[in-house]
């Protein structure tokens, strides 16, 4: 009799388990998107905007050699500032990353990285930049300069396609609520 009770209870929590683990993947399955990481991701969409120009225009002027090492370092500042806004708001995003949906969990997982990259590159830059005084007229500090902007477009077109796609997504939700559709990917239940 006591195994018979203690099968039946092993197969009783198992069961529990199992019910609360199913809940639980149901429920992480049924997350929405956030409205605010999608917010915050307009945001950063518009911060790599801005840091995308300036690094343009700084490789542009790397590549003439007519603008002083001051201007450069002004505006390597005025890039840094943008990068800088770029990670205190993505940080906010990975803060909530856990009321995000499976999408908006693996963008805020793919920024990350790159931004880190972005300014650890951008830092090498500037010291370049410092330790090479009339440094802007050399070939190094071009390729520094090329590098940087490549780093810093290559992470505004992610962060702008993940945001349009964030817009285009919201729209549709809006759209299939409106029309009282079926619910996307669920049409086959």
């Amino acid at each position: 009799m006591k195994r018979t009770w203690t099968t039946v209870a092993i197969k009783g929590m198992a069961l529990v388990a199992l019910s609360l683990s199913l809940g639980l993947v149901m429920k992480a399955q049924a997350v929405t998107d956030s409205v605010a990481i999608n917010k915050l991701l307009a945001e950063v969409k518009v911060h790599s905007l801005e840091a995308d120009e300036d690094a343009d225009t700084l490789h542009s002027w790397a590549r003439s050699g007519q603008i002083s090492q001051q201007t450069h370092g002004r505006k390597l500042s005025e890039i840094k500032q943008h990068v800088n806004d770029l990670i205190r708001d993505t940080n906010k995003m990975s803060s909530m990353r856990a009321e995000g949906s499976a999408w908006q969990q693996e963008a805020i997982d793919r920024i990350k990285p790159l931004l880190q990259e972005v300014a650890d590159h951008l830092t090498a830059t500037i010291e370049h930049l410092n330790a090479n005084q009339r440094g802007v007229k050399m070939p190094p500090y071009r390729d520094y300069a090329s590098a940087n902007y490549d780093f810093v477009h290559k992470c505004h077109q992610l962060i702008a396609d993940l945001a349009d796609y964030s817009a285009a997504k919201a729209k549709a939700d809006v759209l299939e609520k409106s029309l009282s559709l079926p619910a996307s990917g669920k049409e086959g239940e």
